[in-house]
């Protein structure tokens, strides 16, 4: 085994929890946009009332609640209209919102809190997400309560595992690797891994910790295969770039040049600047049915820095070192979710929780190891 050399992948496993008791985050965000709206027509409403008896009004803010703040404005709305002839519904609206409103908002705040920045979560396992499974007996895309294992190789030996609650994997390198450190001291020198983690940041990472990637990008083997079904040749990455007038050429020669400059910011707060150029005239251009479907004309987004890692990527994996790396990488560490899997049967949790699951899975990296070395040493 060789802690120099990684071979990274990541799979999902279900946890064990009931996939019918979840909680969404958007769900709670419409409830909670639902609330703010009612309680806004119904001081709206008390507002127009004091308005006809000529009495003071009040301005009451309502872009962000929160159980105290409706409260005191039920408060405030039950006197207003106390000695006023009201109609059924609105009082029985005053009721409701009186005895539910602040109890919700409550429990809102507390699966926030729960949920952290992801969108859902299990109440039998409040550390796992729902996630799409490639276990999918029904094959409809069902959603089941997860975690998302990462397991880096060599040899097809665990050298490193880690657990995360979000379904995909391009952000799970940095903590991963900073794993891989703390365990052994250092950074491995070499990472291979599939177009799954292939990103400027990841490859900005790894740069900046000197660590040799060997990381496919979203549509690497596409080109590989080269076939005229496959490759867009209006996509943005086809358009050609001239450096020194720092402008794009759209399929008819035209030059697109810069308008402005956006950042994104990714959830582990690394930072893409986008810089955006736009094309003159698309106004009745034969091609423009296949080229864009905006409504000017045309723009793209280009990340400069991610274009550069992107073509370095590309150089390294089509090298002879490349390929031995890309053709290593599925016969070292596909072979270990294989054995969990299929030879352990191990899909499915028995325990709950984040910090019993690292336990389950460091476990079965323990067996696996030795039952591996068992072999080699006969």
């Amino acid at each position: 085994m060789n802690i120099k050399e990684i071979y990274l992948d990541g799979t999902k496993l279900e946890a064990n929890a009931n996939k019918y008791t979840f909680v969404w985050g958007k769900a709670i965000k419409k409830n909670k946009e639902r609330i703010k709206e009612q309680i806004k027509e119904l001081w709206e409403y008390t507002q127009k009332i004091a308005e006809e008896e000529k009495l003071d009004k009040t301005e009451i803010e309502f872009e962000e609640i929160d159980s105290e703040k409706v409260k005191e404005t039920i408060e405030k709305i039950n006197e207003a209209l106390k000695e006023k002839e009201v109609s059924k519904k609105i009082k029985q609206k005053l009721s409701y919102a009186k005895k539910q409103w602040p109890k919700n908002l409550e429990k809102y705040k507390e699966q926030e809190e729960i949920l952290g920045k992801r969108n859902s979560y299990s109440k039998t396992d409040k550390d796992a997400t729902f996630m799409r499974m490639k276990e999918d007996a029904m094959k409809n895309g069902q959603l089941k309560a997860g975690y998302n294992v990462q397991i880096s190789s060599n040899n097809q030996y665990v050298v490193n595992y880690s657990i995360h609650q979000k379904p995909g994997d391009t952000t799970t390198l940095p903590s991963h690797m900073e794993k891989h450190k703390a365990m052994y001291g250092e950074n491995p020198e070499v990472v291979v891994a599939d177009a799954g983690y292939g990103s400027e940041e990841n490859y900005t990472y790894l740069e900046n910790n000197k660590v040799e990637a060997y990381i496919k990008y979203n549509n690497f083997d596409k080109e590989q295969k080269k076939t005229r079904k496959e490759v867009n040749p209006f996509a943005t990455e086809k358009l050609y770039y001239n450096e020194s007038k720092d402008c794009f050429y759209c399929p008819m020669g035209q030059m697109m040049h810069p308008i402005g400059e956006k950042r994104r910011r990714s959830e582990n707060n690394y930072e893409r600047q986008l810089v955006q150029y736009q094309a003159k005239n698309c106004e009745g251009c034969s091609i423009r049915g296949v080229c864009h479907n905006q409504k000017s004309n045309r723009i793209i987004e280009v990340s400069h820095m991610g274009k550069y890692l992107r073509k370095k990527a590309k150089d390294k994996l089509e090298s002879e070192k490349g390929n031995y790396y890309r053709k290593k990488r599925c016969a070292d560490v596909e072979p270990i979710f294989a054995n969990m899997k299929q030879n352990k049967n191990f899909r499915r949790f028995l325990l709950r929780g984040l910090e019993k699951v690292s336990v389950e899975i460091g476990l079965f990296a323990i067996a696996h190891n030795l039952s591996k070395w068992a072999v080699t040493a006969v």
